[in-house]
């Protein structure tokens, strides 16, 4: 009887860590979320709009912020460039025309490489809350298995009080 009581006594231990670890995976899956969240609404990742994103991710977002700022202007101007030199702006009527033109291709360019960059991003914490959501599933289905265990272990401990208890010639 001992034994049954001990044993019941683990298995509630272990099924309150197990749902502990379960609320630390939600949370942390929601963190992600709303990171994610962020990044598909805002234009460019700047500290203003970093400011809402869960501490864990300040420092990834702020990296990601530079980086895509950095690497998508980079690659307007690289296209910019290729365009001069193919002498696409060459035919504008006067120079503020041309550079017009130029700062409004180099817009386009580096909206399109900033929102490549972020979805490059998007795909990571997408395979980074995948991750999260089958440790969950791993979680619940070893809580599911200690309840299942948890529910003989009471039963059969209910059964070795019965059978223990005196009968004073009664049964």
């Amino acid at each position: 009887m001992l034994m049954a009581f001990w044993e019941v006594q683990r298995l509630t231990r272990e099924i309150h860590q197990l749902e502990r670890q379960a609320i630390e995976k939600r949370t942390k899956l929601m963190k992600y979320q709303k990171y994610t969240d962020r990044l598909a609404s805002s234009g460019v990742m700047t500290g203003a709009n970093v400011a809402g994103i869960p501490q864990e991710l300040i420092m990834r977002a702020n990296i990601f912020a530079q980086f895509s700022n950095y690497a998508s202007s980079m690659q307007a101007a690289q296209q910019v460039q290729q365009q001069q030199m193919m002498g696409m702006y060459n035919w504008a009527p006067n120079m503020l025309a041309q550079q017009q033109m130029i700062n409004g291709a180099f817009a386009r360019f580096k909206e399109e490489s900033l929102k490549a960059l972020k979805q490059q991003e998007a795909d990571v914490i997408s395979e980074v809350e995948k991750e999260i959501q089958l440790e969950m599933n791993t979680i619940e289905t070893r809580i599911k298995e200690k309840k299942a265990m948890l529910e003989s272990c009471k039963k059969l401990l209910d059964e070795e009080v019965r059978d223990s208890a005196p009968k004073f010639g009664l049964g």
